[in-house]
């Protein structure tokens, strides 16, 4: 058997060995790049998926660990990776000294570039999912079996790509699924204690034209336990037709009012402070008052919500460096900010936790991913309801994140 023909054949067996085991898009990327530096005997490499809406390549995986990407996403038409996407073709490039571009890039990343070899990933007739770029073959310089290998493993990765997105979807879709019925339960028991709670509200104006002056003070005291209960049951069915909303991908329908938001979101922020300490977490509120501004109550309360307890979670499972749990001083920590900044009010959920990578940034803002940390998982849902929440009532998410670092989810509504 001729070389590289044998080469092709270990290449295809390790990529759909290692591939078709399925798992989550982010890890099934990352091989994907490894097999293709494998396969070729590469040095290193960096995969982009397309974005359509957007019209770029957007960065996804660097190998070896440790390379500098000062970017985030190129247009689909920029460069070698940008004339592979478009033309659909592998290119091989061999670059000599005082090429300026290259150059500039190789002093970013820290590496230095011979030869390059950039491929679409993509299925033979149907459009590129994205682009794997190789630098530098190890033993001399890629040439056409290398070309014919890393295309035969493009298509393999590509259907395992595909096959990673479409296990998720049907995750999504289960679980969309189990939220709608859940939140049709919920509705159905919150209508049942409105039932009950008017037959009580009934009974105790009997009670209070009947009744003598000794009871007055328990009437009047029981009037308002119910008025509170009343509310609680009319926050629960609007909570539930939320949750069947979502799940059927229905348009949101905020109550927005005209309010102080500072009470929703330290209402919200306080349930957590048990949950922070079990984790050894400080739950620090930095929320002032502000004027008042037309939001949906509900809606603010379940963006703090989601956005608190996803930060606990990313700061509770950093235990790399060992410290004296009983310590608070010692204690990582979660800020729920509220205050004014460039002109608009800003919510924001801040932590000093293991931060995540551009990738998963990039996923959660596009309202695809979960908020995976390291060790974290999730549906997904949680950031994607923040998503849908904060843009019901025209404000935006933004995300900042630096890799040991921290995190900060910011809800910037927009100025009135």
């Amino acid at each position: 058997m001729p070389p590289n023909q044998a080469s092709l054949l270990s290449a295809v067996h390790v990529a759909t060995r290692k591939l078709t085991g399925g798992g989550d898009i982010d890890s099934t990327l990352r091989d994907v790049l490894a097999i293709c530096i494998e396969a070729v005997g590469a040095e290193g490499g960096t995969i982009y998926l397309h974005n359509k809406e957007k019209k770029l390549l957007e960065f996804r995986h660097v190998l070896p660990a440790g390379t500098k990407i000062n970017f985030s996403a190129i247009p689909d038409d920029f460069g070698k990776a940008g004339a592979a996407f478009q033309t659909r073709s592998t290119i091989i490039s061999d670059f000599q000294s005082g090429d300026a571009e290259r150059e500039k890039i190789d002093a970013q990343a820290g590496t230095r570039s011979v030869t390059m070899m950039t491929v679409p990933l993509m299925i033979e007739g149907e459009e590129p999912l994205g682009v794997v770029q190789l630098i530098n073959k190890q033993d001399g310089v890629f040439d056409a079996n290398d070309a014919e290998v890393l295309e035969i493993v493009s298509a393999v990765s590509t259907m395992a790509f595909l096959n990673s997105q479409l296990l998720e979807e049907q995750t999504r879709a289960s679980q969309l699924l189990g939220m709608g019925r859940v939140g049709h339960d919920i509705k159905n028991m919150a209508f049942t204690l409105d039932a009950v709670l008017n037959l009580a509200a009934y009974s105790l104006d009997s009670l209070r034209e009947t009744g003598g002056p000794a009871i007055q003070g328990d009437v009047c005291q029981l009037s308002e336990s119910m008025v509170e209960l009343g509310s609680s049951i009319d926050r629960i069915k609007r909570y539930s037709q939320l949750m069947s909303d979502l799940s059927a991908g229905a348009d949101l329908k905020p109550v927005i009012e005209n309010k102080p938001m500072c009470e929703a979101i330290s209402t919200s922020a306080s349930y957590f402070g048990s949950f922070a300490r079990g984790n050894r977490v400080k739950l620090i509120e930095e929320v002032e008052t502000l004027p008042p501004y037309p939001h949906d109550e509900m809606f603010v309360f379940r963006i703090v919500q989601n956005m608190v307890s996803n930060a606990i979670k990313a700061v509770g499972e950093e235990d790399e460096n060992p410290y004296d749990a009983e310590d608070e001083s010692q204690w990582k920590q979660v800020i729920v900010r509220h205050c004014f900044r460039d002109g608009a009010q800003v919510l924001e959920v801040e932590d000093n936790g293991p931060g995540m990578p551009e990738e998963i940034r990039s996923r959660i803002l596009a309202g695809n991913a979960a908020s995976k940390w390291a060790n974290a998982s999730g549906s997904g849902w949680g950031t994607k309801i923040v998503l849908e929440l904060a843009r019901a009532q025209g404000a935006s998410l933004e995300i900042d994140s630096e890799v040991g670092v921290g995190t900060t989810f910011r809800i910037v509504f927009p100025s009135v």
